[in-house]
């Protein structure tokens, strides 16, 4: 999928012939759809081209130079995306640990000097409280915390469930490190204001990744004729995309009873619709416009501040981005649950779960397994996360079609 443009042109001039690009032909380009940029596929395949192409056009001598310099430069860019990734995914769960660690800090503190009037020993904060914090976090992880857009009650609830674990771990242990139940619960307090008050603060930066769910609606128009129009407003719903619908700019004037009082204009009038409204989205319905159509109203906007999407017809999605390293809102009715977030952390906690309860069974697993080496070989795939215990149940005619 990349370099085949460089490989196509670099023949054409090669055989002999002029190598023109034509202005008139227009096409919609999802940009980053295939691949992100923030990826590590994205950087191997997209060097690894440049080695192909290297291969097949210079010299071998020359080759083997290029091959080096790119496989270098791989290494340097798939290291980097890896770093980025991980300063993506890690960055607001480590802000969440030193914020909650320095309250807990602060408190503990004040719960010696003004309280308890004792001290606490040094394994306290530097073991006992770590793990509170990693708990709580990952209570936080599990309950969708993390998910984008922020839902706050999924981070009181993992705050929650996650004091519970603490309290019924604290009741567990031994007299000298049962340290303070108050403070736990105190500190329970501090990471759910704490934890919330971030969000907000996040939130008002304006970046996307810390949106708070429901905070902001977009201000939706279709582009659609009415009976589509009504098909696209339902998907909307059934996505439960976070919009607020505006109008309709459509060429039919005699509309549905529900829908009279939304027409807007007709397509002619779209760039006036849009700033009279304040429009955030535009979805055009790919039924009723041609794509020349669309790409022109697109093109003609003065709006450069409007997301444009695109509802393909008799499809249960509408597909559209800005940037080549923003995915953009993709609306879609999620008829396999089993490929959200929550699902797959579920599923991903319930094979940890299994996996640790098979370490004391061992004993006796040796002698009820059959492959007992093959268990010890799939235990392991399953704990790194490339197997599963459980996966989805395939029908024979699936299999047999090798649609796996």
């Amino acid at each position: 999928m990349y370099g085949e443009d460089i490989d196509l042109s670099y023949r054409i001039t090669k055989g002999g012939y002029k190598n023109y690009y034509f202005p008139e032909t227009k096409i919609i380009h999802y940009k980053g759809e295939s691949t992100k940029k923030s990826s590590v596929n994205y950087v191997l395949v997209f060097y690894k081209a440049m080695v192909i192409f290297a291969k097949k056009h210079f010299s071998q001598s020359n080759a083997h130079t290029f091959s080096v310099l790119i496989n270098i430069a791989v290494y340097l860019r798939a290291g980097a995306a890896i770093v980025a990734r991980f300063l993506d995914k890690a960055l607001l769960p480590l802000l969440d640990f030193l914020l909650i660690f320095g309250g807990f800090y602060i408190l503990k503190n004040y719960w010696e000097i003004n309280v308890k009037q004792l001290h606490y020993p040094l394994i306290y904060m530097r073991v006992f409280v770590p793990a509170y914090v990693l708990v709580w976090i990952s209570g936080v992880y599990f309950s969708g915390g993390y998910d984008r857009p922020v839902q706050l009650l999924k981070i009181i609830r993992g705050l929650a469930t996650g004091t519970i674990i603490i309290l019924v771990g604290y009741a567990l242990l031994n007299e000298q490190f049962r340290f303070s139940r108050a403070l736990i619960l105190i500190g329970t307090l501090w990471a759910m204001l704490a934890l919330i008050l971030l969000r907000f603060v996040l939130s008002f930066t304006g970046n996307k990744k810390f949106a708070l769910a429901n905070s902001i609606k977009k201000k939706t128009v279709l582009v659609a004729e009415p009976q589509e129009a009504q098909r696209i407003l339902s998907l909307l719903q059934l996505a439960g995309s976070n919009t607020s619908f505006i109008g309709l700019i459509c060429a039919q004037q005699q509309l549905p009873d529900e829908l009279k009082s939304y027409r807007l204009g007709d397509v002619s009038q779209i760039n006036e619709v849009l700033n009279i409204y304040e429009a955030d989205e535009v979805i055009f319905s790919a039924r009723d416009f041609s794509s020349q159509q669309i790409i022109s109203s697109m093109l003609n906007s003065n709006n450069r501040n409007v997301e444009y999407k695109i509802a393909p017809p008799e499809s249960m999605f509408i597909i559209g981005s800005n940037s080549i390293n923003d995915n953009g809102d993709l609306y879609f009715v999620d008829v396999n649950a089993l490929s959200n977030p929550e699902s797959v952390r579920n599923k991903r906690l319930f094979d940890l779960l299994a996996c640790v309860i098979m370490i004391p069974l061992l004993p006796v697993l040796i002698f009820v397994v059959k492959n007992f080496l093959g268990f010890i070989r799939n235990w392991f795939l399953v704990f790194t996360g490339k197997y599963s215990w459980v996966s989805v149940k395939l029908s024979s005619q699936l299999k047999n079609n090798r649609f796996y």
